[in-house]
């Protein structure tokens, strides 16, 4: 395969950035484009990306933020109170999401795979299979982190100095893992897995990483940084 499997870290909105990371790399067709989810809320033009991405066949998988605004969704004909509380920036998003846009959203996969590639949003446990994850698992695996000394699942924030990041000892029972969630200055390169959340909306960069002919060993890293507004 000479054409490239490029995938995005979480754009969340920020729709000038992806622009310019897309013109620098010169997308041609035939390259398969992607994206680790939350490419919605907390930036500027959060719905304005869904549409893009859309437009121009971007394949992104099941982010957290995505995940919650469906869970709104769900919840939002409800008799009793909607159990899940949304932001103004999420709410500004709910209001703007057009019945296209919302069964885009109801479609986003959890992961993809691409021969040894596979691309999610937060993590996988090695006992884990991807086929056969519960929805409390899906959950969960959204919002995975860190790990306890048991290597059981650890809430954000209630990690320790001994807490294990899932990555660096993910055995890759399930291939090489492309993900996001967990922002980093630089990407984060483990065994069997790469953070590519360069935390384009906390004024760092977003991040590309471009596969060519679907080898794990054969990659590049690409970025521009956030736009000064």
């Amino acid at each position: 395969m000479s054409n490239r499997l490029i995938v995005y870290g979480d754009i969340h909105g920020c729709l000038d950035e992806l622009i310019l990371l897309r013109q620098s790399l010169d997308i041609k067709t035939g390259d398969v484009e992607t994206s680790v989810g939350d490419f919605l809320s907390k930036g500027l033009q959060s719905v304005k990306t869904l549409r893009f991405i859309r437009l121009h066949k971007i394949l992104p998988v099941l982010g957290n933020h995505e995940d919650k605004i469906l869970r709104y969704l769900k919840h939002q004909d409800d008799v009793n109170k909607n159990p899940v509380e949304l932001n103004n920036d999420e709410k500004k998003i709910i209001k703007n999401l057009n019945s296209n846009d919302i069964n885009f959203l109801n479609n986003l996969p959890f992961f993809l795979k691409f021969g040894p590639i596979t691309i999610l949003h937060g993590g996988l446990l090695n006992h884990q299979k991807l086929d056969s994850l519960s929805k409390k698992d899906k959950g969960k695996l959204l919002r995975l982190r860190f790990l306890d000394k048991n290597l059981k699942f650890i809430e954000f924030g209630d990690e320790k100095e001994d807490s294990n990041f899932w990555a660096d000892i993910y055995d890759g029972n399930e291939g090489f893992i492309v993900y996001g969630h967990q922002n980093f200055k630089e990407v984060r390169r483990s065994p069997n897995a790469i953070g590519i959340d360069t935390g384009c909306v906390y004024h760092n960069k977003l991040t590309a990483v471009v596969f060519n002919s679907l080898e794990i060993d054969n990659y590049s890293i690409h970025s521009v940084p956030t736009i000064k507004r």
